[in-house]
């Protein structure tokens, strides 16, 4: 089972941490529920220097690194991936998000450090990366909704997820991994 880092990024730098993440939750509770190891770095929440992100991402061995968010967020998720990419190099490097998902190829060009990206329904594609990663597999294209780098790094796009037809098979966000008191 993979060491999973999640960074939630910061929002708006210029705000007080209001927007609770949801889909980073959800994403977190269902790697959780497969067995994997999750740890959660809330840059949002705690507002950290890059000292801290830089030793959060030193703190352990991690297999996979996975951050995104809205547009909003993107410098800090360039830095985070950067950063990542640095200190980690083994690491597996994973987007998503509204951010990705609005114009995937683009992002994974100005972001050259990520080794994927889940788009659209992450819910089923993040498991699915998992336990491919997990099981040493590398047939990428046959995971729908999902963007990656080939043996040569060049940038290759599945076809789309089916949206998940019952929510209800969902399991609840992962709440205890995030400083709720923070944002509320």
């Amino acid at each position: 089972m993979a060491k999973i880092l999640l960074v939630n990024p910061v929002i708006r730098a210029e705000d007080n941490p209001k927007h609770v993440p949801y889909g980073l939750a959800l994403v977190a509770a269902v790697a959780d529920k497969a067995g994997h190891e999750v740890q959660v770095f809330d840059a949002n929440a705690w507002r950290p220097g890059d000292a801290m992100l830089r030793e959060a991402l030193s703190a352990d061995k991690w297999d996979v690194i996975a951050t995104g968010g809205m547009t909003t967020s993107y410098g800090y998720i360039k830095k985070t991936v950067q950063f990542a990419r640095e200190v980690c190099p083994e690491a597996k490097i994973v987007l998503g998000g509204g951010f990705l998902s609005s114009m995937p190829t683009d992002i994974m060009e100005m972001l050259p450090e990520a080794d994927f990206g889940v788009i659209g329904e992450s819910f089923v594609t993040w498991p699915d990366l998992l336990e491919r990663l997990d099981a040493g597999r590398t047939d990428w294209g046959r995971c729908l909704g999902l963007i990656y780098r080939d043996e040569e790094r060049a940038v290759r796009l599945t076809g789309s997820r089916p949206l998940i037809p019952n929510l209800d098979v969902l399991p609840l966000p992962a709440w205890d991994m995030f400083p709720l008191d923070i944002y509320f």
